[in-house]
């Protein structure tokens, strides 16, 4: 069992199958043209350190999130920004809404402090149940870690929902770890995210790696307006964790108007044509989805291990969702590319299922 998806290369090293990866979620569109000629033209940047500070990399960071350079904290993709925040916060007791990403327990479990976890419920649709939460969260919580839209669910709470949230936590000395690795993917994602409200108890994680299809670059940051854990998570960083054409490709992508609008209006058209095509076939339970993700339940006695081996049969990888808290061998996640592919895999499924 892969710990996440896109272990494409263990598959190969074992059976010698080179297959379709659905199992990682990253932009089909692949890397920007404007971004490609520029790491062409920059290539002499390999021969000097980076920025220790990255002011200019902030810059343009603050200003697609209309943040000041202040806020902003950069990292070797948004683990490392995650694992930084735990060991620079410490909390002592902490709620992760689950099921969700792994690392979150992986980089708090670094700092020694008691994990629970709020379960989102398949009777609910996995929607998150604010009023259970906030009664769950009187139990002495100091921080609560919340991915938005949240994986592998795809589920999207709105921003004003979670600006309640985060007042109720603020009045409750609650700290928020909010992940928004994925709001890209997200209709209207800039305008429906949390850190407009700049609430100094939440920190905001984001990363460039899946929308600008860079997970190979490794590049995410992190946005607080909390000053003294800043100063705190800047002093106890490693240096030059962000290379030199990770920061040109910040500088490129937040930029890159043409390839954002491109993305945007591939994800609208393909998960709703993803969700509804899955729908038409009998055996399976797709789950609505507001990102390029999409959990789906198997209805038949077939478990998912089994269906996983079917699908590298037919060419196919897909994300084995079991060692997700709270999923079962009936679960498992499937990316959303580009149409051709998308058909293809359907078909996959259901000869699968048959």
């Amino acid at each position: 069992m892969e710990l996440h998806g896109g272990n494409i290369y263990k598959l190969k090293r074992e059976k010698g199958l080179e297959v379709l990866d659905y199992s990682a979620n990253i932009n089909p569109m692949g890397l920007s043209d404007r971004l490609k000629e520029e790491i062409g033209k920059n290539l002499d940047l390999l021969e000097k350190y980076p920025d220790p500070d990255y002011l200019e990399m902030k810059e343009v960071i603050a200003k697609h999130n209309k943040v000041e350079v202040e806020n902003i904290i950069v990292g070797n993709g948004a683990t490392e920004i995650m694992f930084l925040y735990a060991k620079n916060l410490k909390p002592k007791k902490v709620l992760i809404i689950s099921p969700t990403f792994a690392e979150y327990e992986r980089a708090l479990k670094t700092v020694d402090c008691k994990i629970d976890y709020f379960q989102l419920e398949e009777e609910e649709n996995f929607i998150l149940n604010i009023p259970r939460l906030k009664k769950t969260l009187d139990n002495e919580y100091d921080l609560l870690v919340v991915c938005n839209p949240n994986n592998p669910t795809g589920k999207f709470i709105d921003k004003v929902i979670l600006d309640e949230l985060s007042l109720s936590c603020k009045e409750k000395g609650i700290s928020i770890l909010l992940d928004e690795a994925f709001i890209e993917f997200v209709d209207g994602s800039m305008d429906r995210s949390l850190v407009e409200y700049k609430h100094k108890n939440v920190f905001i994680v984001r990363a460039l790696t899946k929308f600008f299809a860079i997970p190979g670059l490794r590049l995410g940051y992190g946005i607080t307006f909390d000053e003294k854990l800043k100063g705190k998570i800047e002093g106890n960083r490693e240096p030059w964790s962000v290379n030199a054409i990770a920061e040109l490709a910040t500088k490129v992508l937040l930029e890159d108007r043409e390839y954002i609008a491109k993305s945007e209006n591939w994800i609208r058209e393909e998960k709703r044509f993803m969700y509804e095509e899955l729908e038409k076939i009998k055996g399976i339970k797709p789950y609505i989805t507001e990102t390029n993700f999409i959990l789906v339940k198997l209805m038949t006695g077939m478990g998912v291990k089994d269906f996983r081996e079917k699908m590298i049969s037919l060419g196919v990888l897909v994300r084995d969702a079991s060692n997700f808290n709270y999923l079962d061998d009936k679960y498992f996640r499937l990316a959303i590319k580009d149409r051709v592919n998308n058909i293809k895999v359907l078909r996959c499924v259901e000869d699968a299922i048959k």
